[in-house]
């Protein structure tokens, strides 16, 4: 198979290869080795004939190519990955919420007794609370409660 590109079309796709490293091993303490470095590694491997060079680094310990320092200080690259973040980290607080809320109207018991159906528009009157609460004031009425419950009274023995 042959691939051609241009130099901005390279550079958009070294952009790309960025991200889905950076997703992929933003939180893995060794991101060396895996098939996403591989191929970020590989894909690096044709800046050069592009005249895109100064865009990757050599590391001789691990004898592979990888994204120079200029991907992190991207700002547009930066904007993106901080609105990934914003938006995955809101979606996931509102269904984790929902969630919450369901088992604390239904019990676990209902829950898996419901129907797909049945639980997504369940869950789904939920998630819109909250997105709609999201939405109007962004966290800014989210609070966590950090007080110990009450200790339960041991219930009282008949005589």
């Amino acid at each position: 198979m042959k691939v051609e590109f241009t130099k901005e079309q390279f550079e958009a796709l070294l952009k790309a290869v960025y991200l889905g490293n950076w997703l992929a091993n933003a939180y893995d303490d060794d991101e060396e080795g895996n098939e996403f470095s591989e191929i970020q590694s590989y894909i690096c491997g044709f800046a050069k004939d592009l005249g895109l060079e100064e865009l990757v680094e050599y590391d001789q310990e691990a004898e592979s190519l990888y994204l120079s320092s200029q991907f992190q200080e991207d700002d547009e690259l930066n904007e993106l990955i901080e609105r990934y973040d914003d938006n995955a980290f809101l979606d996931r607080l509102i269904y984790n919420l929902a969630g919450r809320d369901m088992l604390s109207k239904f019990g676990e018991k209902k829950i898996e007794a419901m129907t797909d159906e049945e639980f997504f528009k369940e869950e789904g009157s939920f998630v819109q609370k909250y997105q709609q609460e999201f939405a109007k004031n962004g966290i800014k009425n989210l609070a966590v409660n950090m007080e110990k419950p009450a200790a339960k009274k041991p219930a009282k023995k008949k005589a």
